[in-house]
């Protein structure tokens, strides 16, 4: 990993893919022409860790404090508006935000400019790499269909990101060579974006990826291309094309094809619960990823290289931004000795009121004294989880709940859930009859298997629970608090705007760079 780095740390220098944060990193090369590049193995190498770089840091931070607090943008996006995360009593104001549903336009996670700083590498892969075998000889076909698979996905995956938060949004295919060609462009619509670009450039990805090969899981592979089509599927269902049974149909699909593909291990992911992280070890998807068949994807932020992984809710810190929701650590709190998950996410123990953050990434154990956030804790790798089987089984559960296919459904259902009982318990035909029943009881255990993973507003959104489930915290979030007796009066507003204001707003430097851009509606 840290050659890697070096490398692109090369690569970056050399074709000038700009790194400052404007509407979508659109700098042309400077002092060096593309034609002196991608000309053998070395450069499509340095390309491709260029593009999981730019992918890491906006996931996960820049290894230090950044304008909206610490790193993990992952976090923003997919945790922080929903019920388990709110803002501590050191939250910035963008946090504050978040929290609260009165997102704007200058909140620091609604810039966009990383994720097509991402697209920008990923265009200049997929056009450069096929000429790359005419002055190179050991670029066998393989390693070319390879490395386009890897370029292919990552766009695809940045786009869904920024479908996902922002909804409508330009589309730029080719690289930014030219000075003189415009940077504006004005939005797509978020369906056509997953129709035309989205879904083909996954489907062409795992036509080009060579199959039933042991993956490595810090890249994308034959099982993290099929998890993320078949995401794409299940948001494209309800959130943005209202697919329905037809795009259900099709996730289902992909998730059979991901069940053939090889994990870490070199076992076949497969369709029943065999490879899942055994409930005794099941930190190690966390601390040792590559010792498990479990992962799919994941990231990897090495300490050494990159820094601090200052990820929202760190165990370094006595001051994070962001902590867990009080009424979900109550109730959660309430199962450590029925659900194994608990005391391996969260400190249990008040003695120090830091039951707020969450550790599942890191190899610590609560002592008497609990968990305390001391400097040491910066020394700590982070392997994120992106896609994983058990968040793969409860997105097929989904599947099939949505499809009135309940035995199946609560098949996957139960393998989540008895892992993580202490005494195997597991759900019942008659406890979950009708298929709402049976996502409200996926929608709970996505909660805490998935807790901190950068899902949950997504899952929110795309099962349409924003209200069911925001709209009561909420009202006490926005209520007014007084200030001797700590009683607070909610609201009964709920989640306002809705559905303008389940994306997030276009950034105002996106708006004064691309003069073609529109606001999104609700800001």
């Amino acid at each position: 990993m840290k050659r890697i780095l070096i490398i692109v740390a090369m690569f970056i220098i050399a074709i000038g893919i700009g790194s400052c944060k404007k509407d979508i990193s659109l700098t042309p090369s400077s002092g060096v022409t593309i034609d002196n590049y991608f000309k053998n193995q070395n450069d499509i190498t340095a390309s491709l860790a260029g593009i999981y770089s730019a992918f890491q840091e906006e996931m996960m931070g820049a290894g230090s404090a950044s304008d909206e607090g610490y790193g993990g943008r992952y976090n923003y996006w997919g945790d922080v508006r929903g019920d388990a995360f709110t803002g501590s009593t050191y939250a910035t104001y963008s946090v504050v935000e978040m929290a609260h549903n009165t997102l704007e336009f200058s909140n620091a996670a609604a810039d966009w400019a990383g994720l097509y700083k991402v697209i920008s590498r990923t265009n200049l892969a997929i056009q450069y790499y096929p000429q790359v075998p005419a002055t190179d000889p050991n670029v066998t076909p393989t390693i070319l269909n390879n490395s386009l698979a890897q370029a292919y996905a990552m766009r695809a995956e940045s786009y869904f990101y920024i479908v996902r938060v922002w909804g409508d949004a330009p589309m730029w295919t080719a690289p930014y060579l030219d000075i003189t060609q415009s940077g504006s462009k004005p939005q797509t619509k978020a369906i056509t974006l997953i129709d035309s670009l989205i879904i083909p450039d996954l489907k062409k990805a795992y036509s080009l990826i060579q199959k039933n090969q042991t993956p490595t899981i810090w890249y994308m592979s034959e099982g993290a291309i099929c998890a993320t089509l078949a995401d794409v599927y299940m948001w494209r269902a309800t959130a943005t094309g209202g697919g329905g049974a037809a795009d259900y149909q099709n996730a289902i699909t992909w998730y059979k094809n991901l069940f053939l593909a090889k994990g870490a291990l070199g076992k076949a992911y497969g369709a029943t619960n065999a490879n899942l992280e055994p409930a005794a070890t099941w930190k190690n998807v966390f601390l040792t990823p590559t010792n498990s068949n479990e992962p799919i994807w994941s990231i990897y932020w090495d300490y050494t290289v990159n820094g601090c992984a200052c990820i929202p809710v760190f165990v370094g810190l006595s001051n994070n931004p962001v902590q867990l929701d009080a009424n979900f650590q109550t109730k959660w709190k309430a199962l450590y000795k029925t659900d194994i998950r608990v005391k391996l996410s969260i400190d249990t123990l008040n003695t120090l009121n830091h039951i707020n953050m969450l550790y599942k990434y890191y190899n610590l154990t609560p002592t008497a004294a609990g968990i305390t956030p001391v400097a040491s804790n910066l020394n700590f790798n982070v392997y994120f989880p992106m896609y994983r089987l058990s968040d793969v089984f409860l997105e097929y559960a989904e599947a099939a709940a949505q499809t009135n296919d309940l035995p199946t459904a609560l098949t996957y259902l139960n393998y989540i859930h008895s892992r993580a009982s202490t005494t195997g318990a597991t759900y019942t035909a008659a406890q979950l009859p009708t298929s709402a029943a049976m996502i409200d009881a996926i929608l709970q255990e996505d909660q805490y298997e998935l807790l901190g993973e950068g899902k949950r507003w997504f899952e929110l959104i795309r099962t349409n629970h924003v209200h069911t489930l925001m709209d009561p915290i909420l009202n006490v979030r926005n209520g007014t608090t007084d200030p001797i007796t700590g009683i607070t009066t909610p609201v009964t507003t709920g989640f306002i705007d809705a559905p303008n204001r389940y994306f997030w707003p276009v950034s105002q430097s996106a708006l004064n760079a691309n003069t073609l851009l529109k606001q999104n509606p609700g800001y």
